[in-house]
Parts: C-alpha cells; structure tokens; sequence
C-alpha cells in the first residue's frame, strides 16, 4: 500500500515543517524581546530625563529664592545708605553710595 519512500518522505516533511515552525517561534521571540528591550532603556532614559530636569527646576527654585532674598536687602542697605550718609550740597554721589546703586542695578538686572 503505503510505500516505504512515501512514509519516509512524509516523515522528511514534518521534521522539516517542525523546524521551520520552531525557528519562526524562536524568530519572533527575539523581535517581541528586543522591543521589551528597547522599551525598557526608553524608560529608563525617560526616568533620566526627569531626575535631570527635577535637579534643574530645583536649582533654578534655590536662585530664585536666593534672588528674592537679596533684593530686599539691597534696597534695605540702599535705604539705610540714605538716612546715614545723605546725598552732599553739590549732589555728587560717593564712592559706597555709588557701589550700592550698582549692586541694585545688577541685582535687578540678574533678575529679569
């Protein structure tokens, strides 16, 4: 009936056929990994990126911070220069006035 070269053909075929299946399963295996992969360093990258930017905006909150604190005094110390030490009959302005005036404007100036 069945002749022994058919069975061993047919035998041939599923061996064949059960490769070909097995290395399509291993193949797209790897591609679902590498994406798990690739998804995973977005992440991390993404994580990164936070951390960085949470670094910075806490940076720029601290000079801000700073900046809100210095102006007061200034113009405190400015105010102060006023009533200890004003301004000369001929209105020219010393040299500790002058120094005060410019720290203000720089310090306004760095505040914009």
């Amino acid at each position: 009936m069945i002749n022994r070269y058919t069975l061993t053909a047919a035998a041939a075929l599923a061996i064949l056929a059960a490769i070909w299946g097995y290395g399509r399963y291993r193949y797209h295996e790897g591609v679902t990994g590498t994406q798990t992969a690739a998804k995973i360093a977005a992440a991390a990258q993404y994580a990164q990126d936070v951390a960085r930017i949470n670094a910075q905006t806490a940076t720029l909150q601290a000079k801000l911070t700073e900046l809100e604190n210095a102006s007061p005094k200034i113009v405190t110390q400015y105010r102060d220069r006023i009533v200890k030490v004003p301004l000369p009959a001929d209105c020219r302005i010393d040299a500790d006035r002058l120094r005060n005036l410019q720290a203000a404007v720089s310090a306004a100036n760095a505040a914009r």
